[in-house]
């Protein structure tokens, strides 16, 4: 008798590609439908990336064994070569070893305490934000959501209010370079982007300013120096210990030799968390608002949980946040609803066996976290917002594979405890004080941009009474 074996599963083919532009019009103008609609497809489906083709993965599983098991047999993809311009080699994008040695370097940075001292910088910023709301204003909440957060990451960032020079920089120049990397993303033919168009030139402009107000503000920094323990301090100090003697700058991070990074390397990863901390709580507190609005009976019973926990005079500090249950579920399901990196890229390094689907080397790899995230099989009324959904044993049966706003493995976000703080300080100190009202007829709409972000966010703020 023969042994028979199991023919590999076929992968099927994505329709409406079009010669030479592949599925580019779906990508720029409708992307979150049409990687929603590939779901049926299969688990691996190949799709048209201009004239180059991408394998997009489905299956929750599979998402997670590409980042965890199977993290070293790609790199970060196209999204992240598309941002390399401005986000450079920090951790966002760097490859092995470069990643693990930086990520060990800067994991002091957000250890618990550090979140602690954090906080301080947060609760400034919503302070001051909000002093200048009057009751009944109608307001962009979203350019307020991004102002608080700028300023949060720049005085984490830089003491002695050096922060303050890159803070307008950032607000202006971040949301035309993830315009602009969207569609490289979308049609990736580098001739194309070297072309002086508009757009190109746009790109290239805020480029220039950022990296050179950022660079300046740093050179500043290493002149009068700043405060022990802000992160530009860390950044500047980091150094592996590894008990190893400290070779000159830029010496190849390998296992077994302690290094300084350079100044170049310093600017990325200040990109990187400038990315991370504004752009990332910006989205998901944007989304979080405008949900609340359009559901005032949870916005109700946020407001009444704030008041139950900073009764008696409590502070909103760091040793409360634990206890704002609510408040976390319901930045839980806008982390599921919308999250703010939907797509996450890869290229195949080496052969990829994803369960009997082979992807040769040199293959974008993608996954949208925005289709697994509202899988109907996992998740019961997937386009609704239900925060009860996160709660007691029924949260705590959800697959975590199938919510991965901030990644996994090692290449998880560094800075998550960073962002809960961030979001959580905001959100409450928001309930605590003010009711927000979405504006009549306006209707809220993603931009179309890298990030999931609201395109605008009118809303009316009317000043609450505290018991």
């Amino acid at each position: 008798m023969t042994a028979t074996t199991t023919p590999a599963p076929t992968t099927a083919r994505a329709p409406g590609r079009v010669p030479l532009l592949g599925h580019v019009l779906q990508l720029l103008f409708r992307p979150r439908e049409f990687f929603n609609g590939l779901r049926g497809s299969g688990d691996v489906v190949i799709i048209g990336l201009g004239p180059a083709r991408a394998y997009v993965v489905n299956d929750p599983a599979l998402v997670h064994q590409i980042l965890t098991r199977d993290v070293r047999k790609l790199d970060k993809g196209v999204a992240y070569e598309k941002s390399a311009p401005f986000l450079g080699d920090g951790l966002l994008n760097s490859s092995e070893p470069t990643h693990m040695a930086h990520r060990r370097l800067l994991q002091p940075a957000f250890h618990h305490h550090r979140i602690a001292d954090y906080s301080r910088h947060m609760r400034e910023a919503i302070a001051e934000r909000t002093a200048r709301w009057q009751d009944g204003q109608t307001l962009r909440l979203d350019q307020e959501i991004h102002g608080y957060a700028v300023t949060v990451v720049c005085r984490a960032l830089f003491s002695l209010g050096l922060g303050d020079t890159v803070a307008d920089e950032v607000e202006e120049s971040l949301p035309v370079l993830l315009e602009g990397v969207k569609r490289r993303i979308a049609f990736p033919v580098g001739w194309l982007e070297k072309l002086p168009t508009p757009a190109n030139r746009r790109f290239e402009r805020a480029r220039e300013r950022l990296g050179s107000t950022l660079g300046a503000v740093i050179r500043e920094y290493q002149r009068v120096g700043g405060e022990e323990g802000d992160l530009m301090a860390l950044l500047l100090a980091a150094r592996a210990t590894d008990g190893s003697p400290t070779p000159d700058e830029g010496t190849s991070p390998a296992r077994g030799h302690a290094y300084r990074l350079t100044d170049e390397q310093i600017h990325d990863e200040a990109m990187a968390l400038f990315l991370g901390g504004v752009e990332t709580a910006r989205d998901v507190l944007s989304w979080a608002c405008h949900l609340l609005a359009e559901h005032p009976h949870v916005q109700a019973e946020l407001a009444d949980e704030v008041d139950r926990v900073l009764a008696g005079g409590r502070a909103l500090d760091h040793d409360v946040l634990p206890e704002l249950d609510l408040t976390r579920r319901v930045l839980n399901e806008a982390l599921r609803l919308y999250p703010p990196a939907w797509l996450l890229t890869r290229r195949t390094l080496t052969d990829l066996d994803l369960a009997g689907h082979r992807v040769p080397p040199g293959q974008n790899v993608l996954f949208s976290l925005y289709a697994i995230q509202r899988d109907p099989e996992v998740y019961a009324r997937p386009d609704a917002f239900e925060p009860e959904r996160w709660a007691g044993a029924a949260g705590a049966a959800l697959p975590r594979t199938s919510f991965l706003p901030f990644g996994a493995g090692n290449r998880g976000c560094i800075g998550e405890p960073f962002a809960w703080e961030e979001m959580l300080i905001f959100l409450a100190a928001v309930a605590r004080d003010w009711t927000l009202h979405s504006v009549p007829g306006h209707r809220i709409r993603p931009a179309r941009s890298p990030m999931l972000s609201p395109r605008d966010l009118p809303m009316t703020v009317r000043a609450r009474k505290r018991p």
